[in-house]
């Protein structure tokens, strides 16, 4: 089956992977950009990716829900990168958003800190890549934490 540009696939080499195809070439070669990184597969190594959990009726719902009906923040699972390389946080930083969707949280808590901004930056340009996230902004009340929404 071809995937036209734009569709959502698993590529099952790299352990069931999401990516988004980017480029289609001649006899079923595909480019696919998985995460931060554009990879060239066969069309026999990719499946079509399932239907996100939430429709966007839904997540347009959440995010303009008023803050009082969010899940409070002691709820939401908690990652700490204080000390941590930028290389460290952003694979510590899709480990903790692939278990947080496993248990089906709604939302991630990226603590990074205030600092110089270098790992907040450098956080905010990795999660503008990963497919599985809705949206992201920074705590009203501290600005050394990230909320992380799927």
């Amino acid at each position: 089956m071809p995937f036209p540009v734009g569709s959502r696939v698993v590529v099952l080499p790299l352990g069931r992977k999401q990516g988004v195809v980017v480029g289609a070439g001649r006899a079923g070669h595909y480019r696919v950009q998985v995460e931060n990184a554009t990879i060239a597969c066969r069309e026999s190594d990719l499946a079509m990716a399932p239907e996100p959990r939430r429709t966007a009726h839904a997540r347009a719902r959440h995010q303009s829900a008023p803050a009082a009906t969010r899940t409070p923040a002691a709820a939401a699972p908690r990652l700490d990168l204080h000390g941590a390389t930028v290389e460290e946080a952003l694979a510590r930083l899709v480990d903790a958003i692939d278990a947080a969707l496993r248990q089906g949280a709604d939302r991630l808590e990226a603590v990074h800190g205030k600092g110089s901004g270098r790992l907040r930056d450098a956080l905010h340009r990795h999660l503008k890549t990963i497919a599985v996230v809705a949206s992201f902004k920074l705590d009203p009340k501290n600005p050394g934490v990230t909320w992380i929404y799927f």
